[in-house]
């Protein structure tokens, strides 16, 4: 370990922190609407990978913006390359803060915000850490870049742009996780089931809409539906022996009986560590007796679609139902799985599609991302291993996940942190945030692990 790299993190921290702040105060989501030449993000994703790529700038480093897609930050010279991956861009905010999610609020020795932790946080302590390895003079036999893309959260293009302009790293890693090392990640299916609904014959009852979720890969936090031919106290006597009372609420409006849910937002790789709005919705409508009942049918587990499985590497699929769109005509549910990393992805969908007989409905892959595995006897992951254990004192185990990192597109890189083991995973949650104290550990481990690898 090089003590004068903590030295150096050290005397930037405030510095660094002042940073993060003004980083998630920029509004780096999607927004197709206002997408263009050089933009194809959005104008939020284009301030955030701007902002970022000018710092560099300010720091004396080599700094690309890539048409919008991506950026890079680079120091050293040579042949090689050490990659280090990150994103700008950040979930929609949500519901249930208790702070600006835009605000870059500090409290209680935390920097609150969307993207804190995922992944502006860790990339600012990346970008620190260039700054101290350049600052400390400690002689580098490699390049190393430090590449931000704009895309991570939805589609992937923005990585997928920069392997088709430009040279695959050696190795590296991203601080897009946890700790210790993930070199294992479970395939990624997200699929759309649209279901046409049968023309009725004006029944009394009914189901107008029901909406809910933003993200497919979010567990919802919210969801909503408007009941037509029942009576307020109708619903609120089926609401009061329900099990999920304390989190509906019905308000009478001109059209008919609003219902809400409210859930607790989580990522979707996770999804027991949330409380699905939707599936909490769904569940209630089903007890009101509603005759046209074609939307309230939607399986929503894995079992009632014949494809849970697990394997000892990375564990059991896990499913979301993330997004719903339901009107008096048609269906939309889109669905989050994660899959084990042994497992056939192919097979998943087969499986998923033979488990839909209605000839009214639809099933759509909307994305399938392949599974991860990185050979654990891999002298950089033992490179990493060893600073690990050198900075914390814990044991520098090897992890599987369900999250989706770049590391799936690009060969030999593995996550490494930034969340530390036993703590709540916050990426995609409400009020989520990182310690202050984590901001200044993970520069430093991030520091000495980049020295390690490109020395």
């Amino acid at each position: 370990m090089k003590p004068i790299l903590n030295k150096a993190i050290d005397e930037r921290y405030s510095e660094m922190v002042e940073d993060l702040k003004s980083f998630i105060r920029i509004p780096s989501v999607l927004d197709e609407t206002t997408a263009g030449k050089g933009c194809p993000f959005g104008l939020g994703v284009s301030r955030g990978l701007e902002w970022i790529i000018e710092k560099g700038k300010q720091f004396g480093f080599r700094s690309t913006n890539l048409d919008g897609y991506v950026g890079y930050i680079e120091i050293g010279d040579g042949v090689d390359t050490v990659g280090l991956l990150t994103h700008v861009d950040v979930v929609p905010a949500g519901s249930g803060w208790s702070v600006d999610p835009f605000g870059g609020e500090i409290k209680d020795g935390r920097i609150y915000g969307r993207g804190s932790i995922d992944d502006k946080g860790p990339t600012i302590a990346v970008l620190y850490a260039l700054k101290a390895i350049k600052e400390s003079n400690l002689a580098i036999s490699k390049r190393i870049r430090l590449i931000v893309g704009a895309d991570e959260e939805t589609d992937n293009r923005c990585i997928q742009y920069y392997l088709k302009k430009e040279a695959f790293p050696i190795y590296g890693f991203s601080p897009d996780a946890e700790f210790p090392i993930i070199n294992a990640e479970k395939g990624i299916l997200q699929i759309d089931i649209i279901k046409k609904f049968e023309a009725r014959v004006s029944p009394k009852v009914y189901v107008k809409k029901i909406v809910g979720g933003t993200k497919v890969n979010m567990v919802p936090g919210e969801a909503e539906a408007l009941i037509v031919g029942l009576t307020l106290q109708n619903i609120l006597q089926k609401l009061q022996n329900n099990v999920f009372k304390s989190k509906l609420q019905v308000e009478e409006t001109p059209e008919g009986l609003l219902v809400k849910a409210k859930g607790t937002p989580a990522h979707a790789s996770k999804p027991y560590e949330g409380e699905n709005a939707i599936q909490i919705l769904l569940s209630f409508l089903k007890t009101l007796g509603i005759e046209d009942s074609e939307a309230l049918d939607m399986k929503a587990d894995e079992r009632d679609f014949g494809i849970s499985c697990s394997d000892n590497i990375s564990g059991a699929l896990t499913m979301n139902l993330g997004v719903v769109s339901v009107n008096e005509k048609r269906g939309i549910f889109k669905f989050d799985i994660r899959y084990p990393v042994t497992v056939n992805g192919y097979e998943i969908i087969e499986k998923f599609k033979q488990s839909i007989s209605d000839p009214n409905t639809e099933v759509f892959v909307s994305d399938h991302e392949l599974p991860l595995y990185v050979n654990p006897d891999a002298e950089f992951i033992k490179k990493l291993q060893y600073v690990y254990k050198e900075m914390t004192g814990d044991d520098p185990k090897l992890l599987s996940i369900g999250g989706g990192t770049y590391c799936r597109y690009v060969k030999n890189t593995v996550s490494f942190g930034p969340v530390f083991p036993g703590q709540k995973e916050l990426a995609h949650c409400s009020d989520e945030h990182i310690a202050l104290n984590d901001l200044g550990l993970i520069a430093k481990i991030y520091a000495q692990a980049i020295w390690e690898l490109a020395r």
